[in-house]
């Protein structure tokens, strides 16, 4: 089956990557912790944080000397574009004994060059996982554009946290356990073992996640859909980013078995992450269920609208004998969401919507592939509906991008209470709100006195360039998969998909056992 052509591919990449740049956001403790092991691993070559520790309460303290609290995982992948950026930019290395900055010119090119970047390329994975399942050209790219615009993935592809790199590296996992290559299997099997490790480096609390990843695997070994081997090549996989873990935390802690979390140099997390309890996790509470779910405070369901077709999307999977990505993507959702509902501080702190069920938005966005890839009388219903949905949400994440993309947790309404009237001008914004009206954009560097000479009440027509910047993009990416949708028959139907691969597998096993047999078939492919 042919994948999504490479032009499509490439729309949905730039015009994710290219929203992402538009946006400039300040620092905030939990962003700069991450920031600061960037920079000091890659300008001083050490672990060690003195002379930052200025930037951030959200800091480790062990034998008089300061260190990250977070894993290490997203520091040393953003090495890698803040080195970039530093060799072609010119960039000086970040100051020691200062005090805490908002902004640093490196923290831009590093937050897209990460969170950035492989939001977008989640998003191309959904696309191609969407065709695979039976999608048209247009309706994957409505997939992959909506989990990027639509959801919250869209505000933390543009803050340097690690949620965008741990659900890229969990979705990547799962999307090569899903597809089989027999040519270049244990190439993939170990990629989907470093991919696995490597989100629990990032972020410790989706390691039920990588869990589940491995329990996937061991079932396909079972079932006899995998050899016995592809788990040591899984695991080779997984060895890599593991051994970093180990490595980091004997260099800066002294034992492999140290970590961050139980160093906190501030006393309110230090009450929370222990050394008995790294992530401070008690028995689920269900009466976060509710608020987690919808409501204007930290309701998914009311921050990324597009969602609602998700729970009639994994019955449409398992209908559609798509029984593995169906069972495996639900449980990899519902062990993020578990974790949130186990967590003290489960609102996130300052953030838009509900920031620790982040990892677990590529997942909820397969079911949403398979209604748009139901063939039938209500396929066009659908997609009309989905469309409708991802418009809604992603409107209402420009908004909360505009204003700096994170709100307090203790304001129950924040649409209401303050995003909203910063947009409209009201004076009605809380007296105890000090940030600015609008975020720091692209258009605020290149256009400055364009953008200073605005009256107040009009600054809003700062974002007028980036809003019709992706609708011609997106006009662009309809006109170019406008191949018509199905409106009927068997040709995209992820079932009938299903039931040719395993009558193909049959008929091979019957080839081997009595060639005869192959000679007294007649099908529509067969000689006469």
């Amino acid at each position: 089956m042919r994948g999504p052509r490479s032009g499509v591919q490439c729309a949905v990449f730039l015009t994710l990557l290219g929203s992402y740049a538009f946006f400039w956001h300040s620092r905030d403790w939990n962003t700069t912790s991450r920031l600061i092991l960037t920079y000091a691993m890659a300008d001083r070559g050490t672990v060690c944080l003195d002379g930052l520790e200025n930037q951030t309460g959200d800091i480790a303290q062990l034998g008089g000397h300061y260190y990250c609290d977070k894993l290490p995982g997203f520091s040393l992948v953003a090495t890698i574009p803040y080195l970039l950026a530093r060799w072609t930019l010119g960039l000086p290395p970040h100051p020691l004994g200062q005090d805490a900055m908002a902004y640093w010119p490196a923290d831009y090119w590093v937050t897209l060059g990460t969170s950035g970047l492989f939001t977008a390329l989640a998003a191309v994975l959904l696309l191609r996982l969407a065709h695979d399942l039976g999608c048209s050209e247009r309706q994957g790219a409505l997939v992959g554009l909506a989990y990027g615009l639509a959801t919250p993935a869209y505000v933390y592809a543009t803050l340097a946290y690690g949620h965008q790199l741990t659900a890229f590296a969990l979705f990547g996992a799962l999307y090569l356990l899903w597809k089989r290559d027999c040519a270049r299997e244990a190439v993939w099997l170990g990629a989907a073992g470093l991919l696995a490790a490597a989100a629990a480096v990032i972020e410790l609390q989706v390691a039920p996640v990588v869990v589940v990843l491995g329990f996937y695997l061991l079932v396909q070994c079972l079932s006899g859909r995998r050899k016995p081997e592809a788990i040591v090549y899984f695991a080779l996989g997984a060895v890599v980013p593991t051994l970093f873990l180990l490595g980091y935390n004997l260099l800066a802690f002294g034992s492999p078995w140290d970590m961050g979390y139980f160093h906190h140099a501030t006393a309110q997390f230090a009450r929370v992450h222990n050394r008995q309890n790294p992530l401070g996790l008690r028995m689920p509470d269900p009466a976060l269920i509710g608020p987690l779910l919808w409501g204007e405070h930290r309701g998914l369901l009311c921050y990324a609208p597009i969602l609602w077709l998700s729970v009639p999307g994994w019955y449409v999977l398992a209908s559609r004998r798509q029984t593995g990505l169906c069972v495996v993507s639900l449980a990899c959702t519902l062990a993020v969401f578990v974790v949130n509902l186990s967590y003290p501080e489960w609102t996130g702190g300052w953030s838009t919507g509900p920031r620790l069920l982040v990892p677990l938005l590529p997942f909820t966005m397969i079911p949403v592939a398979a209604v748009l890839a139901r063939a039938g009388p209500w396929s066009r219903a659908a997609f009309r509906l989905a469309v409708f949905l991802a418009s809604a949400g992603a409107i209402l994440m420009l908004l909360f991008q505009g204003v700096g993309a994170r709100t307090p947790q203790d304001v129950p309404a924040p649409l209401r209470a303050i995003v909203w009237p910063l947009w409209t001008g009201s004076t009605t914004v809380p007296r105890w709100w000090t940030g600015e009206r609008f975020t720091r954009t692209m258009m605020a560097v290149l256009a400055a006195d364009w953008v200073k000479n605005l009256p107040e009440s009009r600054q809003w027509r700062q974002f007028l360039p980036l809003i019709l910047g992706q609708l011609a993009a997106l006009f662009a990416t309809a006109r170019m998969t406008r191949k018509k949708l199905p409106d009927s028959g068997p040709a995209a139907s992820p079932s009938n998909l299903a039931i040719e691969e395993k009558q193909n597998r049959d008929r091979a096993d019957q080839d081997a056992e009595d060639p005869e047999a192959k000679s007294h078939r007649v099908g529509p492919n067969s000689g006469p």
